[in-house]
């Protein structure tokens, strides 16, 4: 029996086609609509895709060797994020009662991450014929080892998501039960809270948290990254572009919101079941917890107004044009009912684009 005709790794690959099939049915608005109004900047950004493995080959070795490493495991990033619909929770839960040998299991997950390093093989084709036919000066001396340094970070980006489905499919470790611990004698009493705040914290802000949901870990780091793109902005290094800045804060901005929103609402589906049969005003709390996911983007606004209140230079026109079109545009996202998916990404998209063009005009 040949590497591929394994049932075993014929069924991880059909799963992962399906997958892939649903994933891009649900993107297909959203791409048109950002190809049609970034279409140049992504032709840009796939010429770029072997730029780092090119350029560490002008680098000394630590340093080489760091940036191949990194840009594998960016370029491993997305198949982490796609995880769970390469391998549902369903299916990763009765494999460990499979009588698979350890070795079909990692070719299985090898396959199908290899399934996905196919298209990326051929994003790093084209823009090596990209640079070659370019042929910069400093790229001439070094080619050979460049386009090494560029298969080595796509074998490395292969492992790694090879690494990632195998840990996905991984059985849960076992509970341990804490033993010889003394009973309580003393109880202190609940501290009330504000019966909102509450069933907020319960039915939303736990679960985000819970098994292998990554939405409050997800929401956590698009947070810190859209405070430091905003301190950043705020600063104005001298090696970083005061516009990218603001681009790369706008962009994250209304992803966190977008995201948080959609995460919010799928949660409300799964709980309108339960809540129908409580004695609680369901809508009220609906509307309550789309509001709650605005908390965090409002925060990174108000950072940005706090910072510029302590700084000079900007204008006072754009900043307050920035922050009002921002804090209508994070409404927009959670507050218009019954918006459809191609609008809804339009919404982002435009939002995206009116923000990063006021913003680059901050400090002028």
């Amino acid at each position: 029996m040949t590497t591929l005709s394994h049932p075993y790794i014929r069924f991880r690959l059909r799963l992962a086609r399906h997958a892939l099939a649903q994933f891009a049915a649900s993107l297909q608005g959203s791409l048109e609509i950002l190809v049609a109004a970034a279409g140049v900047c992504l032709l840009g950004l796939l010429a770029c895709l072997a730029l780092p493995g090119l350029y560490a080959a002008t680098l000394a070795w630590p340093a080489a060797c760091a940036v191949v490493l990194a840009q594998a495991l960016l370029t491993a990033a997305p198949l982490w994020l796609l995880r769970k619909r390469l391998l549902p929770a369903d299916v990763a839960l009765w494999l460990p009662a499979l009588p698979l040998p350890a070795a079909l299991r990692w070719r299985a997950d090898a396959a199908v991450a290899g399934l996905l390093m196919l298209p990326l093989a051929l994003a790093y084709a084209a823009s090596l014929a990209v640079w070659l036919y370019q042929w910069p000066l400093w790229l001439r001396a070094v080619a050979p080892q460049g386009i090494a340094a560029t298969l080595l970070s796509l074998l490395l980006t292969w492992a790694c998501c090879s690494l990632i489905l195998a840990l996905r499919a991984r059985p849960p470790a076992p509970t341990r039960r804490g033993r010889g611990q003394a009973p309580a004698t003393r109880y202190a009493p609940a501290r009330l809270h504000p019966r909102g705040l509450f069933l907020w914290h319960r039915l939303f802000w736990l679960p985000f948290w819970r098994r292998d949901n990554a939405v409050g870990l997800q929401q956590s780091l698009l947070w810190l990254a859209s405070a430091a793109c905003v301190l950043l902005w705020l600063w104005r290094p001298a090696g970083l572009p005061a516009p990218l800045s603001g681009l790369a804060a706008s962009a994250l901005l209304i992803t966190l919101t977008d995201r948080g929103d959609k995460a919010v609402r799928e949660q409300i589906v799964l709980l309108r079941p339960a809540i129908a049969a409580w004695p609680l005003a369901g809508p009220g709390l609906e509307r309550g917890a789309r509001l709650f996911s605005l908390l965090p983007a409002l925060s990174v606004l108000a950072l940005f107004g706090a910072g510029l209140a302590r700084s000079g230079g900007y204008s006072a026109t754009v900043a307050r044009l920035y922050l009002g079109l921002g804090g209508a545009a994070l409404l927009a996202i959670v507050g218009l009912p019954g918006m459809s998916e191609r609008a809804r990404a339009a919404l982002v998209i435009l939002s995206i684009l009116l923000l990063s063009a006021i913003g680059s005009e901050l400090w002028n």
